[in-house]
């Protein structure tokens, strides 16, 4: 089902009060940074979100703050702050924020110091640190939303990883892509062979590329159940939930691996940053390829090239069996497919098939929370009285032909 131009709109644009936008500040957390990029009184990080600029820092005591880039005074860049005594203190004329947003100091004022401070005006975010993240809260009021505890939030760190990395395009294409479970075997399907060493489940996907999808409701979004029929009378089931109002938690390749949860926030209009964390619940996560990168802002890399040379697409490995060109990464895959979409994908003149099931209900569940704020509501999604984020299990398993999906996953 295509999208008109104006679902089209309220679905992916963000910035200058646009309603998702709005939705999203008011009604969730979102990632900022990953936590080992902010050393207590070292170099403050720029953040984008939503179209707005911040700075991200780690105080002195160990606290985090995020406050808007531009000093309240004369909007000099507070990335070039001096982070000191639990503080940024502005370069230009010595004001200091502390992680709460408030002023504490603005040596240039003659007069009461403290009642000067209490008296500026300032925008207050509430930002944390947990998981291997620092999250914020963008929205009004004193109270924020429920906080996404994800399985992989109160994990020790040598369980789980994180990296991320900016990619110039709208941030629905990649949540699309996250719950898209027929792609997985044709465009990652060299990936597949060379990460499983044909050897864990995941290589069903490559042999069978038309899943049948089941779907059940949840507080947070939905589950579903890719099936895929094998030729022993048996079926691959992997079982996925999608979590308002991004996050993509995929199962393990097999009974011992990690699970992967994909999200992708919006930097504004045209970029997003994509998030990738593995997490294992039950032992260290040991080397991965994502636990053992150096720069975990920018990881997975982006394809080489330009569009004028397909985006670095390398053509001699393909003729040597590559499926896609792209060696790098599974994520330098869905990049380059996202790039060739364009800027932000015109939804309006689409040909979907069965495979699709999955991307259409990502698209209503998002157009619906943003018409229920529209219409003054809070999402039903982001205040459900169930919502239990610890509760997001993903499983995959081979079954008898037959069998219900969901005693795989109630049994998880």
């Amino acid at each position: 089902m295509a999208l008109s131009k104006e679902e089209n709109d309220l679905l992916t644009r963000v910035e200058h009060g646009a309603p998702m936008g709005e939705m999203i500040r008011q009604h969730y957390w979102l990632p900022a940074v990953p936590s080992v990029k902010l050393v207590a009184d070292g170099a403050p990080v720029r953040v984008r979100l939503l179209g707005g600029n911040y700075v991200a820092f780690r105080a002195t005591d160990g606290n985090v703050g995020v406050l808007d880039e531009q000093c309240a005074h004369r909007k000099a860049s507070l990335a070039l702050a001096r982070n000191e005594d639990n503080g940024l203190r502005c370069l230009y004329h010595g004001w200091k924020f502390n992680v709460k947003g408030e002023v504490v100091e603005a040596p240039n004022h003659a007069g009461d110091q403290e009642q000067f401070c209490q008296h500026v005006r300032v925008n207050r975010y509430t930002a944390i640190d947990r998981g291997g993240i620092v999250w914020v809260w963008l929205g009004k009021g004193e109270i924020p939303p429920k906080f996404p505890d994800l399985p992989f939030v109160n994990l020790p760190s040598h369980q789980r990883s994180v990296t991320c990395v900016e990619v110039p395009t709208n941030w629905v294409q990649a949540v699309e892509a996250t719950v898209d479970s027929s792609h997985v075997g044709v465009l990652h399907e060299s990936t597949t062979q060379i990460t499983a060493g044909g050897g864990n489940e995941r290589m069903h996907m490559t042999k069978a590329l038309a899943p049948k999808l089941e779907f059940e409701e949840r507080p947070y979004g939905y589950r579903y159940a890719a099936l895929r029929a094998l030729s022993d009378d048996k079926v691959y089931a992997r079982v996925n939930n999608f979590v308002m109002p991004w996050y993509g938690v995929i199962c393990p390749p097999d009974a011992n691996g990690p699970t992967t949860v994909f999200f992708s926030t919006p930097v504004d209009d045209v970029t997003h940053r994509a998030w990738f964390v593995h997490f294992n619940p039950n032992r260290p996560l040991g080397m991965t390829v994502m636990s053992a990168s150096p720069d975990v802002w920018n990881f997975p890399p982006l394809p080489p090239g330009s569009p004028n040379d397909n985006w670095g697409q390398n053509r001699d490995i393909m003729k040597r069996g590559h499926a896609t060109g792209f060696p790098q990464h599974l994520g330098t895959e869905d990049f380059a497919m996202f790039l060739s979409q364009g800027p932000i994908h015109d939804r309006t003149d689409e040909q979907l098939c069965s495979a699709d099931g999955a991307v259409v209900r990502v698209r209503q569940l998002l157009l619906k929370a943003a018409r229920e704020f529209m219409a003054g509501k809070t999402p039903t999604l982001a205040d459900s009285p169930d919502l239990d984020y610890t509760k997001v299990k993903s499983v995959g398993g081979v079954l008898p032909a037959g069998s219900d999906w969901r005693s795989l996953a109630d049994a998880a």
